[in-house]
Order: C-alpha cells, then structure tokens, then sequence
C-alpha cells in the first residue's frame, strides 16, 4: 500500500479536526487493517478499469520539411517580392 497516496484525513494525524477527533490514533485508517487493505486494493484496480476522460487535447506528429520544398518556397517568395519592387509596391501586394 502507498501510504504517501493517502489522503491527509486517513493519515496517523488524523483529520485534524478537534471537534470530531477523540485524541485517539487507533480511530484512523490503519495500513495493517485487512479491511482498509482490500478497499484500498478495490479502489486502485477500480481507478486502472476506468476509461481515459477526453480532455480535448490532440497530439499531432509534424514531418519534418523537405529541404527541395524549403528551396523552392524561398524562390517563390523572392519572385513575389521582385515583382512587388517593379510594381511599386514593398510587400508585392498593390495598395492603389
């Protein structure tokens, strides 16, 4: 049993709650307790048979850019701006 997996209130300190607290350690959860061991072990085997919750997160996996593509991109781009100058226009796009 993970004694660290437990929550606060189930600890030898107990809830920390003077009002409900008796002064009494053998009043909380005991990892030597049969019964505190076979609810723990149903609720770890309950925790690993429940179905993954969707966060709305998606993993995509990118390939890696053809360097011929890059080049070809970088030309293409180049021309644009050439045409740009001659037309005057500094971004390629006529702004009339």
């Amino acid at each position: 049993m993970d004694y660290s997996s437990l929550p606060h209130f189930c600890r030898q300190e107990g809830s920390g709650s003077s009002k409900h607290s008796s002064g009494d350690a053998d009043n909380c959860f005991s990892l030597d307790h049969p019964f505190h061991q076979e609810l723990y072990s149903f609720i770890q085997e309950q925790a690993l048979n429940q179905e993954l919750i969707k966060q709305g997160s998606l993993h995509v996996k990118i390939p890696e850019q053809d360097p011929e593509d890059a080049k070809i991109v970088e030309v293409i781009e180049a021309e644009f701006h050439k045409l740009g100058v001659q037309n005057g226009s500094a971004n390629g796009i006529d702004q009339a």
